[in-house]
């Protein structure tokens, strides 16, 4: 896994930040080689949660793609209006200097921190673990993509292989 990445996902975890990773990283995660810069992750909604998840944002130096203040996360309204007047379904943290440094933090509940953590696997990372979707939630979050994108299309093949072989075992 890119260091990058790494760094990111080690400052969550220090500072308490309650996440799920999923999308392209919780693919690789699970066996697949592929690439992926940018790290998306379903994160608990809670004011304290995102507050931290804020805290290491600024410590990252990773700031929103869009012109809002990241604080407009705190806010269940400003969140679902992103959505529903935007169509946004991540809120994006990137660093300016660095583009590929990228965070997508989904605004929306489907699925829901609650949902992806019941079933969500640990893994460690050289000494600090975190939370990736399962195969499984993976799954059903990609075929949700419309249109599914080649990768998506991959990464879902790979996932269904891997849960056959491990039913198998």
């Amino acid at each position: 896994m890119q260091n990058h990445l790494k760094d990111i996902l080690k400052e969550l975890t220090e500072r308490g930040v309650q996440f799920v990773v999923c999308g392209g990283v919780a693919v690789v995660l699970h066996g697949v080689e592929r690439m992926t810069l940018d790290l998306d992750l379903v994160v608990d909604m809670t004011r304290e949660n995102l507050q931290r998840l804020i805290d290491s944002m600024r410590a990252l130096n990773l700031t929103p793609r869009v012109p809002v203040p990241p604080e407009a996360l705190l806010d269940e309204t400003a969140r679902r209006k992103m959505h529903e007047d935007k169509g946004a379904l991540v809120f994006t943290f990137q660093d300016v200097n660095k583009p590929f440094r990228q965070v997508d933090i989904f605004l929306v509940d489907d699925p829901s921190y609650q949902t992806l953590s019941k079933d969500a696997q640990s893994v460690d990372l050289n000494g600090f673990c975190i939370n990736i979707a399962s195969p499984l939630k993976l799954i059903e979050m990609k075929r949700k993509v419309n249109p599914m994108r080649e990768k998506d299309i991959q990464d879902v093949k790979f996932l269904i292989k891997k849960i056959k072989r491990e039913d198998e075992a």
